[in-house]
């Protein structure tokens, strides 16, 4: 599952790959900022980043604006059980907390 976020676009968030419940990630513009990823959030989570490298950030994704996003798309009840299971995966890997799930930030 990916994330895009491109602070430069009208709608910055975009759910990419949705059916693809191996990996997990925010996806950048190249040269996108710790305060340009961080002001577009919004709904979509929040940033985790240690100073201004975002090579090492994590962005806190709501799980619920993930199914709702998802379900707006046309996400069933097979797709429930499939993002339960990755849930349970990044929950026993420490990666669930508050109602968020942690991805990597990468640039694309």
């Amino acid at each position: 599952m990916r994330i895009s976020i491109d602070p430069a676009a009208v709608d910055p968030a975009e759910l990419l790959e949705r059916d693809e419940f191996t990996s997990f990630d925010v996806a950048v513009p190249p040269g996108t900022t710790v305060a340009e990823l961080s002001a577009v959030l919004g709904s979509v989570g929040e940033l985790d980043a240690l100073g201004e490298d975002l090579t090492t950030a994590h962005v806190r994704v709501s799980v619920e604006w993930l199914r709702q996003t998802a379900h707006a798309e046309g996400a069933d009840g097979a797709w429930d059980e499939q993002f339960e299971g990755m849930l349970a995966h990044a929950e026993g890997r420490g990666w669930v907390e508050g109602g968020t799930v942690r991805a990597h930030v990468v640039e694309l």
